[in-house]
């Protein structure tokens, strides 16, 4: 029974790893396992946590305390009866002040500050805290549509290089048939030598394209494990088809302007500049007188029962008289406010780069997919009339050779065609911001 177990879950195992790979399990997969988006997101919880202590800061400081102390000191013991409120007469003997007994003073303290005017330094805090999470939030974003973007373009890299590889197998197989033919006929006499050897000679090279195809497949298939964290050398199966709808290409215009408005690098760009505008405020901040308001509630007595209690209340304002850091700390702040705004510039300068590159990228695919479509097409049906030809004896082998390296190049170029226009558009997607879900690659 253990035996038939086992035999059943190996089975079982093989018919779920047989399954081809779809897109929608591979980029569920990599988003689920990246190490990228892990550690964005463990840093967008870092940076809430610190907008929280941000806030914090406007709320009052409480603390509370008791101690427990037993000394002959005079001072300590004059002051402790004062404390508890048991001073009289005779404990101004001097006998006593100077030997006085052991005493035992219990204190309750219980003391609230807060901060009225703290030099704008608490508004300025949350503000840059708030800055933080919008930029941890956007780097997430960032980082998940790179995964995407990464997933896209290696699954259907593995799909069209395992086509390359069918496309080149089978151009083997009829370059060796037609080689055969041509062997056949001069050892018959009807072609000359040099038809043979010139099969011979497209059979060697669509051979070496058959090689390079394959070592491009496995290639593929790393990088695509790579992408969704399995082992390297795994044996990958993805869904071979490729998507047949058309891929809307927007305005170029408005592209760059849903890029400038969406992309988290701008966003974080912006935020990085304000934080350091809030940051020379800080510093100019500093130049201002503080206030802190404070109370305090203790008891103190014999025990902790017994108790004489007081309290305090009061409102505390200073300022720096000399401080010879504060203004080159300001200026520290107003060069690095400089460089946060042209950091900024760069950054958009950057994004509208991209885009423009990326929409480029994907026109100019998408045209030479139409062109590509045709000519192979047109490359089929040139390969079919020659081949009729040769076999009516109304043609030679060069040209059909040539006819039939043509349709191999041909629809090799289909496939890269087809590759390009997607990794292009899901580039431009990525670009623009826009990349959320993978339903248009389907």
């Amino acid at each position: 029974m253990l035996r038939l177990i086992t035999v059943v879950s190996l089975l079982l195992a093989s018919a779920v790893s047989a399954d081809p790979l779809t897109l929608r399990q591979a980029a569920a997969e990599a988003l689920s396992r990246n190490l990228q988006i892990a550690a964005a997101g463990s840093e967008v919880g870092a940076a809430r946590a610190r907008l929280d202590q941000a806030r914090a800061a406007w709320l009052p400081v409480v603390d509370a305390s008791a101690n427990s102390s037993r000394s002959n000191n005079p001072v300590f013991v004059f002051a402790s009866l004062l404390e508890q409120g048991r001073f009289a007469q005779q404990f101004f003997d001097p006998n006593f002040l100077n030997n006085p007994p052991v005493l035992r003073n219990d204190r309750l303290t219980l003391t609230v500050k807060y901060a009225v005017f703290d030099q704008m330094r608490r508004f300025d805090m949350t503000k840059q805290a708030g800055h933080a999470v919008t930029g941890a939030r956007t780097a997430a974003e960032e980082a998940r549509q790179r995964v995407l973007y990464e997933v896209i373009d290696r699954f259907y890299g593995l799909t069209v290089a395992e086509q390359r590889r069918v496309v080149a197998a089978e151009a083997v197989r009829a370059a060796e048939s037609a080689a055969g033919v041509a062997r056949d006929k001069a050892g018959q006499g009807l072609v000359v030598e040099s038809d043979r050897l010139a099969a011979e000679v497209q059979v060697a090279q669509l051979r070496q394209q058959e090689i390079a195809d394959a070592g491009d497949a496995d290639i593929a298939r790393a990088a695509l494990a790579m992408t969704l964290r399995r082992p390297l050398m795994e044996r990958i199966i993805v869904d071979s088809t490729l998507p047949e709808k058309s891929l809307a290409l927007m305005d170029l215009t408005a592209a760059t302007d849903q890029a400038l408005q969406v992309r988290g690098e701008v966003a974080a760009a912006e935020a990085a500049r304000m934080a350091a505008e809030l940051q020379l405020r800080t510093a100019r901040g500093s130049l201002l007188p503080r206030l802190d308001a404070f109370a305090s509630w203790g008891s103190s007595g014999t025990t902790f029962t017994n108790r004489n209690s007081d309290h305090t209340m009061g409102l505390m304002a200073s300022i720096d008289v000399f401080d010879g850091g504060k203004y080159a700390r300001i200026s520290e702040a107003r060069a690095g406010l400089e460089e946060a705004r042209a950091r900024e510039a760069m950054t958009r300068d950057k994004v509208v780069m991209e885009t423009i590159t990326a929409w480029n990228r994907v026109n100019a695919a998408r045209q030479q997919l139409e062109v590509t479509t045709n000519a192979s097409s047109q490359a089929e049906a040139a390969a079919r009339i020659v081949q009729d030809r040769y076999e009516n004896g109304l043609t030679t082998i060069t040209e059909l050779l040539r006819a039939q390296t043509a349709l191999v190049g041909a629809r090799l170029a289909l496939l890269a065609a087809h590759h390009q226009v997607i990794s292009g558009y899901a580039e431009l997607l990525r670009s623009t911001g826009g990349l959320h879900e993978i339903d248009p690659f389907l």
